[in-house]
């Protein structure tokens, strides 16, 4: 009689769902505390070693350390970056003398760190030159200084009639040099020229110092010592 009324009040499907999900419960509980050892699980000791890479294959699947040195730049040996100066000026400069002067401005100081630099200057400006009696022979001559020692005149205009006034013309002058280690003044001056009248206006100054590499130093052999002396001796 008992049997027959809990059939009537679980009925089979709902008994069978019922008891599934009191063992999905418990089946939790029981998973809960060892659910990390059993996370080990997951990837078996074989799965790994074709999953991650291991140290010896790492050493034939990356650069090794002569490989490298041939493919790649080491720091220690990379090229320095150049060093630049420059100047510039709108003022007219004008002068009529046989002697040199220092054109107002027209300097530029820097520091090369290499013990040798090779140097590239250029002075460009807008310039005249005029004479009474323009010949051939007549002309206006500049002449660039490092560090207070001149790097010889240059004509950087013929001279010509000041009548009617010439129109100024953009002239280069460009010259290049070796400098050590350390700070470095570049400058422009006027060279000086009888019988003719120098005028600029609008010049710009630049000086690019390109760092050469530093040789390496030979590292001193010395002769093995063995029981008969040093090599080579009986």
């Amino acid at each position: 009689m008992e049997v027959q009324l809990l059939k009537r009040r679980i009925s089979s499907p709902r008994a069978v769902t019922v008891v599934a999900a009191a063992a999905l419960v418990a089946s939790a509980l029981a998973v809960t505390p060892s659910l990390a050892k059993q996370a080990e699980s997951f990837l078996s000791t074989k799965k790994a070693a074709a999953t991650y890479v291991t140290n010896k294959k790492a050493a034939t699947l990356y650069l090794k350390k002569k490989t490298a040195s041939n493919l790649f730049v080491a720091k220690a040996s990379a090229p320095l970056p150049p060093v630049v100066g420059i100047a510039a000026g709108t003022t007219q400069f004008s002068l009529t003398a046989a002697s040199a002067g220092y054109i107002p401005g027209a300097f530029t100081s820097f520091s090369t760190p290499a013990t040798a630099s090779s140097a590239v200057i250029t002075f460009t400006g807008n310039v005249s030159c005029t004479a009474a009696k323009p010949t051939a022979a007549l002309a206006c001559p500049i002449q660039i200084l490092v560090d207070g020692q001149s790097q010889g005149k240059v004509n950087i205009a013929p001279a010509v009639s000041p009548i009617p006034a010439p129109a100024l013309i953009a002239a280069t002058v460009t010259s290049t040099t070796v400098l050590g280690k350390g700070g470095h003044v570049v400058s422009i001056q006027y060279a000086g020229a009888k019988d003719v009248a120098f005028t600029l206006k609008g010049w710009n100054l630049a000086v690019q110092a390109y760092p050469q590499p530093e040789e390496e130093t030979a590292v001193p052999t010395t002769g093995t010592t063995g029981p008969t002396g040093p090599t080579g001796t009986k």
